[in-house]
Parts: structure tokens; C-alpha cells; sequence
């Protein structure tokens, strides 16, 4: 039995169809993950350039396997199918563009957006499904439910590590769709796939597979640790700690031919690549042995600033904009866990689930001394749907803050926008349809901290509209601004340019910038006064130089074009306070292309 208070609607006769408005909402959110998708100053792991030149180089080899890179140190960083995604989506090199690279990754994380809202409608159906007094009642119920499914997916889109690293190449998406999916599946039909002796396993461990052939074979601990947990507490109705108790042995054997399974076909990687003992330096002993190194020792590390504090928060931080409405679900569900205490009223199987994949996560992830609220986003779907069965339980004020920490992003975004009409001295730079929408905004936040009936239905809108609102602001420098001309282009087209880079793979950009030319990186912060620009001449005739708006890029040189960039990274000599005072030279720089005086 299910507890009553979960997902209640008030019993009344049927009238306007919301739920068909929050479906449409969800639907409208979603599609404008597509918007500047292709662009190259959208929210993303710097790190993803440094994958996108390892697809390019090994596309351009010909061959699947080994890997290539700029870098012999930095090829096998990462198991093969998430380059073989890019490969194929930019069609062997036929068709690198940002955009294919990146259309798998909202694939993907649509996909997890549509099994957060079916679940969460689901599981609020079942709650519901009570001997209802009449016809409008249930009709009322069911909406109730599309409603919450619909709410979830609008939370679960919002998340700004959804927004981050679920549109980019480099993207969390394909391993949160694969190992997510096996905790959906078992939340969707607890009682079967729990039951099943061989099918829920045998699909759960291709899934769980394919996941570590994207992330890591560890991947398997965490998953393993969440199915043991859901097999005690939802299968055998046992604590954790009678784990060992009789007649669980054939449970554990389930558990262990999935992740064992899970392993075989990472496995692959090994039975395929040409250079396995190179896959085993770097990647298994390099890149995943090595997170458990450190010279400080565990437990100095554990307390540090990658302590395990990192991982405690790390919901809450992944979630953002929505921090304080995540934090408030938390506060409400141990209240409701204190009343259940002195109740028959228990959690249902699916919102069980639920909370086991999320403590199994942060779990596992508190052992490696290399911590981060990365590792915890495969469990940010299992929030989102937790959220949304808590949302008519979690405290108005959780929500007031969220829209008061909503209308601080709304600001930031304006400030950003006036910085990039000051820099480029250009009114019109942006729609006036954006100062409308960041100001109505930030007038409905504010309407929703005051008028009570407001408050949650804006504050499910308001994190995405601080997203859209950064995608909208660096939109112009997605377009012409942010290019050079297309007889530039031509012009250097098969030519070797130097370009600047500040951190790893940060030249690969270029290659989206001006497709065809033979990129040559030199190191230089962003943007910097280079003393020695006419020393690079010495190298190739053309250089691109960054500079501060109303620098030089040289004295001896030509200037061939510019355009307009968003500053990567900023001095630290200028302060947070800059931001706010010059916004026009804080966020904003322009790029120079230049050949030496004849």
C-alpha cells in the first residue's frame, strides 16, 4: 500500500485540460534543446574538444580501432563507442559539424527525459488507483498523474548538468540513458523483473555493457550495489543488513551474472583493439586506477576539497538553478519518512528504487580520492522523478527560494547581454524580444515569491527560462559575429595557421571555425598582449591573435579579418566585481586573423 499523501488531487468535476498545457510546456522545453546547438559557446566540458579531436583523427584513420590523438599520452581516455557515436554521426569526417556531433547526445537525453515522465506518471497513476466515487473523480486522478509526469520531465530538462552535459559531444547522457534504464525497467515492473530468472538479467547486463562501453567499466560497481540493494529491499522485503540471510544466494547470483556480463562486453574493447596493452596503461591503470591514488592519503584527501563533501552535496549542486527545490524534496521525504514510522503507510516499489540508485551512486563515489558531482548525474533522472512525486509535500518556501535564486541568474543574463551591446556598440545586437523575456521572467519569479497560488507552477518554469535566457545571449556569437567571412575561409583553406590555445584541445575548435585549414596551436591565455606575435610569422604566414576589445593584435602585421568571442577564461586580476563594472571587456574578446607586412 502506497502512502496516500504522495501524489493526491482534490477530488472535483473535470474542467480545463492543464495537463495538456504542462505536456505542452515539457514538449516546447525539450525542442529547444536544440536551440544553438551547433554553436560553439554553449555550456559544455571543456574536455569535449579533446574527444572531438580523437573522433576526428581516428575517423580520419579509416580504422574503428586503435583510437588517435594529438596527444600520445591522451588517446584511450575513454572507451571506444563514444567516438565511434561521432564518427558515424559526422560521417567519417564527410560531415564534422558541431550539430551531427552533438544530435545523439539530446537523443539521448530525450529519451531519458520521456522514461522520467512515464515513470513518475505511472507510479502517481498506481498511487491514485483507489475505488474512485465517480467518473470526474478519476478523470481528475489521471490528469493529476500526466500533469507530475510532465512536471518531472520540465525538473529533469531544468537540471543544469542535464543542460551541460546532455546536449554536448562530451556528454553524460548515453551512460545515464543505459544504466538509468535498468533502475526504469525495474520501478516500472518491480515484481516480474525481480522474479525473472533470466530475461531481466540478460537485458539488464547488455545494458549496463553498453553503459561502461561509453563511461567505464567501473560503472559496474555502482549498478551492482544499486540492483543488490533493490533485490534486499524491494524483492525479499529485507533490510540491508540481512543481506546474508537464507534464500538470498539466488538474488546474488543474478546480480553478479549481470555486472559480469556488463564486464564481457566492455571486454570487447580489449578483444578488438589492435593495441590492448596501450588500453590497459592508459585507460585502465591511467585514467581509472589512477583516481584512487593520492599523495596526501585517503582520508586527508577525503576531507579536503575533493572530500566527500563533493559527493554529500553533489545532487544539490548538479541541480543549480533548482538547488533549493532539491533540497527541499529531501527535507520533505524525511518527514515522511518519520510519519511512516507510526503508520502502515509504506514507499512505493518504484520510488523505492528510486532512492536505492541514488544512494548507491553517492556510495560508491565516496571511495575514489578523485571526487566529482559528475560521477553522480546517472542518478539525476531517479531526482527528478522523486521531486516530482514530492512536489505538492516539498515547503513553499524550498520554492520561493528557488525563484529567488532564479531571478539572480535572470539578472546575470541581463548584465551579459548589456556587456555584449557596450562591447560590439551595437543596440540591436540582440532582439528586443530577449529584454522582454528576461525581464517577464524575472517579473514571474518575483509574482511567484508573493502570490502562493503562483509559486509552484513558476518556479517549474524558471529554471530552464536562466538557461535559455544564456543560450539566447551568446546566440549572435553562434552566428556571423563569431565567424570569419567565407572568403576568409577560402583563403585558408588547405593553409597552416597558427592558432591560440590556453588548455587541452582547446585549438580543436578552430576546426569548426575554419574547416580545412592545417591548425597549428601556440600557447596564450585569453585574451593576452603576446609580445612575440611577429616570431610566429616565422612558423606559417597567418596567425590568429585574441585580444582585448580596443588592443592591437600587432605592429608589423596585417590585419586579414575578426570576429567576436566569448572569453573561455578570464583574469583573475580582474575580479568577480569586474563582471558586473565591464561586462563588455570581462566576457567579450575579438579574434584576429593576420599575415606579416610584405
Amino acid at each position: 500500500m502506497t502512502s496516500p499523501d504522495t501524489t493526491q488531487a482534490p477530488a472535483r468535476r473535470p474542467g480545463f485540460p492543464v495537463h495538456r498545457v504542462w505536456i505542452g510546456l515539457a514538449l516546447l522545453v525539450a525542442l529547444t534543446y536544440l536551440f544553438g546547438l551547433g554553436g560553439d559557446h554553449i555550456p559544455r566540458n571543456g574536455d569535449e574538444l579533446v574527444y572531438a579531436n580523437i573522433a576526428r583523427l581516428t575517423a580520419a584513420s579509416g580504422h574503428w580501432l586503435p583510437l588517435a590523438s594529438a596527444w600520445d599520452f591522451m588517446r584511450n581516455t575513454k572507451p571506444p563507442l563514444l567516438f565511434w557515436q561521432a564518427m558515424v554521426a559526422g560521417g567519417w569526417g564527410d560531415h564534422w559539424t558541431l550539430l551531427n556531433l552533438r544530435l545523439p547526445s539530446v537523443a539521448y537525453t530525450w529519451g531519458i527525459t520521456l522514461m522520467v515522465a512515464l515513470l513518475t506518471w505511472k507510479t502517481v497513476r498506481n498511487a491514485d488507483a483507489t475505488p474512485a466515487g465517480d467518473a470526474a473523480t478519476a478523470v481528475q486522478r489521471s490528469r493529476h498523474a500526466l500533469t507530475l509526469g510532465a512536471i518531472a520531465a520540465l525538473v529533469y530538462l531544468s537540471f543544469f548538468t542535464t543542460y551541460r552535459y546532455g546536449r554536448p559531444y562530451l556528454t553524460s547522457a548515453p551512460e545515464t540513458f543505459w544504466l538509468f534504464g535498468v533502475f526504469f525497467a525495474l520501478a516500472w515492473s518491480p515484481a516480474k523483473l525481480l522474479a525473472s530468472s533470466w530475461k531481466f538479467p540478460l537485458l539488464a547486463g547488455i545494458a549496463v555493457g553498453i553503459g561502461c562501453l561509453y563511461k567505464s567499466f567501473v560503472m559496474v560497481v555502482p549498478v551492482g550495489v544499486g540492483l543488490a540493494l533493490c533485490y534486499q529491499a524491494v524483492g525479499a522485503r529485507a533490510l540491508p543488513w540481512q543481506i546474508l540471510r537464507p534464500g538470498t544466494l539466488k538474488d546474488g547470483v543474478k546480480v553478479a551474472a549481470i555486472c559480469a556480463l556488463g564486464l564481457g562486453i566492455f571486454g570487447l574493447w580489449f578483444a578488438l583493439d589492435p593495441l590492448p596493452a596501450e588500453v590497459w596503461r592508459e585507460f585502465v591503470v591511467g585514467e581509472n586506477a589512477g583516481k584512487m591514488n593520492s599523495s596526501k592519503g585517503y582520508f586527508k584527501s577525503a576531507f579536503g576539497g575533493s572530500g566527500i563533501l563533493v559527493i554529500l552535496t553533489g545532487y544539490f549542486s548538479n541541480a543549480l538553478f533548482l538547488l533549493p527545490l532539491s533540497v527541499g524534496c529531501f527535507v520533505a521525504a524525511w518527514r515522511s519518512w518519520r510519519q511512516r514510522r507510526y503508520t502502515a503507510q509504506t514507499l512505493s516499489d518504484a520510488e523505492k528504487i528510486m532512492w536505492l540508485w541514488l544512494l548507491a551512486l553517492a556510495l560508491v563515489f565516496m571511495l575514489p580520492t578523485q571526487r566529482s558531482t559528475r560521477y553522480l548525474i546517472p542518478a539525476m533522472p531517479a531526482l527528478a522523478v522523486v521531486m516530482a512525486l514530492y512536489w505538492q509535500r516539498i515547503g513553499r518556501i524550498w520554492f520561493s527560494l528557488t525563484l529567488a535564486v532564479c531571478m539572480v541568474g535572470l539578472l546575470a543574463m541581463g548584465v551579459i547581454g548589456y556587456g555584449a551591446v557596450r562591447a560590439t556598440r551595437d543596440p540591436w545586437i540582440l532582439s528586443p524580444l530577449f529584454w522582454v523575456f528576461v525581464a517577464g521572467a524575472a517579473l514571474a519569479c518575483g509574482a511567484g515569491v508573493f502570490k502562493k497560488s503562483w509559486t509552484r507552477p513558476v518556479a517549474a518554469l524558471s529554471a530552464f527560462s536562466v538557461l535559455f535566457a544564456l543560450a539566447w545571449v551568446t546566440s549572435p556569437f553562434n552566428g556571423e559575429l563569431g565567424r570569419f567571412k567565407p572568403e576568409t575561409n577560402a583563403l585558408l583553406k588547405g593553409q597552416t595557421v597558427q592558432v591560440p590555445s590556453n588548455f587541452n584541445g582547446h585549438f580543436e575548435r578552430y576546426e569548426f571555425i575554419i574547416p580545412g585549414a592545417k591548425i597549428v596551436e601556440y600557447f596564450a591565455a585569453q585574451p593576452v598582449d603576446h609580445a612575440d606575435v611577429e616570431g610566429l610569422f616565422k612558423n606559417s604566414r597567418y596567425v590568429l591573435v585574441q585580444r582585448r576589445i580596443g588592443q592591437s593584435p600587432c605592429t608589423a602585421c596585417r590585419i586579414i579579418d575578426e570576429r567576436w568571442d566569448l572569453r573561455s577564461r578570464q583574469d583573475e586580476n580582474d575580479g568577480f566585481m569586474a563582471a558586473l563594472k565591464t561586462p563588455e571587456t570581462y566576457w567579450y574578446a575579438k579574434e584576429f586573423l593576420v599575415e606579416p607586412l610584405p
